[in-house]
């Protein structure tokens, strides 16, 4: 159907007189393609995520000493490189008041308290260090 008024106007009802055609694309190319896009995407943030994973920190056992003689021993646990830790010691039956604390290296001690109640709990506050480390963690008490 032609609109004679309109052609003779120009033909303003006529749309460019190009007709776009449509690409044909099957739907399983455009499932697959768009599959791929997703899987390559979460490949790479798979990637990134073990790229930027902290070292580990293996603490084999964890000893207790004081002016040389092995108080305590016990079992050792893993924790992420750089992360704070606090480690309790419970005395219930003759306890000395301790004066200070150091550990081995590469740990860092970084707070030492001493609560006295009815049971006395050393309390002591250590940063594992920033690269992996496999042994054991030694804590030395200081008398006064």
């Amino acid at each position: 159907m032609q609109d004679y008024v309109a052609a003779f106007y120009g033909g303003y009802d006529q749309i460019a007189g190009v007709r776009l055609s449509r690409l044909n694309i099957p739907w399983m190319a455009l499932a697959l393609a768009v599959a791929a896009v997703v899987l390559v995407v979460l490949v790479a943030a798979d990637v990134s995520a073990l790229e930027d994973r902290p070292p580990i920190v293996q603490v084999t056992s964890i000893s207790w000493y004081a002016e040389g003689y092995l108080l305590v021993a016990g079992a050792g646990f893993t924790i992420h490189g750089s992360s704070s830790f606090q480690i309790p010691l419970q005395c219930s039956g003759f306890c000395l008041p301790w004066n200070g604390a150091t550990v081995n290296s590469p740990f860092q001690l970084l707070n030492f308290s001493v609560q006295y109640h009815s049971v006395q709990y050393t309390n002591v506050t250590i940063r594992a260090p920033s690269s992996s480390y496999d042994g054991p963690l030694s804590i030395t008490l200081e008398l006064p």
